[in-house]
């Protein structure tokens, strides 16, 4: 069965957010909510086994109730219980439970852009049951956002040594103080330094650059449930996970540059591969709570760009939910996500906090729904070594000196240096069928 809704976002993120490994926050969601299925259902199992021994003791179940025509009978229900049905809530039995969301986002903050125009998304996930305690998960999710820290106003811009033929330590000149006697440039070329609100002549606005992203991400998972000890289950989840991206209507590729190896790379800035293995461990389960622990190590498939090591990493996510009633579930997942993609010289360690809440309008079997989350988070290690340095750092120029400085292409003659990953997200989510797992 397949289940479309609409959803309406409003948001605004850092340029590099790690999509890839912040949509495995869906996967770790997911095998939540199979170990809530399976613990639910075992629960439900140990009641009407109890609720069997008490009539026997009392002599009734020699003589059953007869059930009133079409009805089931309590036995019926218990054994029923051991293969949940297919559905939406809990897609964990056998068979192809699917949905589909199209969605609209909108930054909050002022981008200087179009107005904060996004050009819209389309999530879908997948569940395919091979049996009980087996399942593969796929989600396919195209985030969108605008990034803090991108149009910001003026950063220092540079200019390498290949682009003039100067030497200079570290590879690089400031433009500001470059050229013979350390001219001083500033004033004289257009740009110097970079504003990255607009590039200007002569006081005139010519253009704006277009930071806005819209990302692909591709996760599956293959989830099965096991018990240790025969009492208590818990998921194991191998895990793959690929992103690539758009940036401002375009490709992703673009000149990055190097303080740590004074060198230029031109890398797809959203790309990334992950492959990673995750344990879910449930610690609370009731008809009113439920919580599980999700951890596990991830890897880069490949290093690109500026990456210089590709030590395991470790995720993880808290997931504790509060179902208020039948219709109504709030929802808190600190976690601690991993960003590296090919502009970092290392993984970034991101906290991130969602908290939100989904009901059903009409009642639990209202097809109706209304979905809220609240996303942020920001990287306690940033780049390079200096707290607060979100988004674009520098700018250098690489080729086409001084043009390079007065018209910025950071896809054919500028090299950026980014900082760290901040985000900070509100997405409302109204539609049919029942809300699907979002990522940051």
């Amino acid at each position: 069965m397949f289940v479309a809704a609409t959803a309406v976002s409003i948001a605004t993120l850092a340029p590099k957010t790690s999509v890839a490994q912040s949509a495995d926050t869906a996967a770790a969601t997911s095998a939540g909510s199979m170990l809530r299925a399976e613990m639910m259902s075992r629960k439900a199992e140990r009641e009407a086994s109890s609720a069997r021994t008490r009539r026997q003791a009392n002599g009734l179940a020699q003589v059953p109730k007869p059930a009133a025509s079409g009805a089931a009978s309590p036995d019926d229900f218990n054994s029923s219980l051991e293969t949940p049905k297919p559905g939406f809530l809990h897609p964990d039995s056998p068979g192809v439970h699917a949905n589909v969301t199209i969605g609209s986002q909108y930054a909050t903050g002022d981008t200087g852009y179009r107005r904060n125009n996004l050009p819209g998304s389309i999530d879908a996930t997948a569940f395919i049951g091979f049996e009980k305690y087996t399942r593969l998960f796929a989600g396919y999710y195209q985030p969108e956002f605008y990034p803090i820290g991108f149009d910001r106003g003026v950063v220092p811009t540079y200019v390498a040594d290949s682009a003039t033929g100067f030497t200079s330590p570290g590879g690089r000149s400031n433009c500001q103080a470059f050229g013979p006697g350390n001219l001083n440039l500033t004033g004289l070329v257009p740009n110097c330094p970079a504003d990255l609100h607009a590039v200007t002549f002569n006081g005139n606005k010519q253009y704006q650059n277009d930071a806005s992203v819209k990302n692909q991400v591709l996760i599956l998972s293959l989830q099965k449930i096991i018990y240790i000890a025969g009492l208590v289950p818990i998921v194991i989840s191998p895990t793959y996970t690929v992103t690539k991206g758009e940036i401002g209507g375009g490709d992703d590729v673009f000149l990055t540059y190097s303080p740590q190896t004074q060198q230029v790379h031109r890398s797809h800035l959203r790309g990334s591969q992950v492959k990673s293995v995750f344990l879910s461990l449930p610690f609370a389960n009731s008809s009113k709570l439920f919580g599980v622990y999700t951890v596990g190590p991830q890897w880069l498939l490949n290093t690109n760009g500026n990456n210089q090591t590709n030590h395991a990493q470790i995720f993880q996510v808290l997931d504790l939910r509060y179902f208020a009633n039948d219709s109504t579930t709030l929802f808190f997942q600190p976690s601690i996500l991993q960003a590296y993609l090919p502009n970092d010289p290392y993984p970034e360690r991101i906290p991130t906090i969602i908290t939100g809440f989904s009901h059903k309008i009409g009642g639990k079997n209202s097809p109706l729904f209304i979905q809220g989350l609240l996303q942020g988070g920001t990287p306690v290690n940033p780049p390079y070594g200096k707290t607060g340095r979100i988004g674009v750092i520098d700018n250098t120029c690489v080729r086409d000196y001084p043009n390079c400085v007065a018209n910025p292409d950071p896809r054919s003659n500028i090299a950026v240096t980014f900082g760290g990953t901040k985000a900070a997200t509100f997405e409302l989510q109204v539609g049919l069928g029942t809300p699907s797992v979002i990522p940051l």
